[in-house]
């Protein structure tokens, strides 16, 4: 076994993921009583992964594992309240002009939704 897989296997069990249903929580609800950090890392909210506009998968953090993370759901970070650019900069491994950017994009895409929607 790899040194990789082995300290892969050493955090699964430190989490205890074989307590765990192999299958991706489909609502909150199912996943609210999970232990943190979130063991689902293919989950679309999870902070550990990250899908490329080139189809890729980019680690955010790449020298941490998934049990070491100290916030691993944007879910939970969003039930938190309000952060600013700075704390969601630290969050996602991303620097804060960064964070900026895509928020003014977001901003963009849903004017041009409301826009799109109000024309119907």
């Amino acid at each position: 076994m790899s040194e990789r897989t082995e300290s892969r296997v050493k955090a699964a069990a430190r989490v205890g993921l074989e307590k765990f249903p192999s299958v991706l929580p489909s609502t909150r609800a199912d996943c609210i009583d999970i232990p943190r950090p979130c063991p689902y890392v293919s989950c679309r909210h999870n902070l550990y992964l990250e899908v490329t506009t080139t189809g890729g998968i980019k680690r955010l953090w790449p020298t941490l594992e998934p049990c070491e993370m100290w916030e691993s759901c944007a879910l939970d970070v969003a039930e938190s309240g309000a952060l600013n650019l700075e704390e969601i900069a630290s969050l996602m491994n991303l620097t804060r002009e960064r964070v900026r950017q895509v928020e003014i994009g977001a901003l963009i895409q849903v004017k041009a939704l409301l826009s799109e929607h109000a024309k119907d």
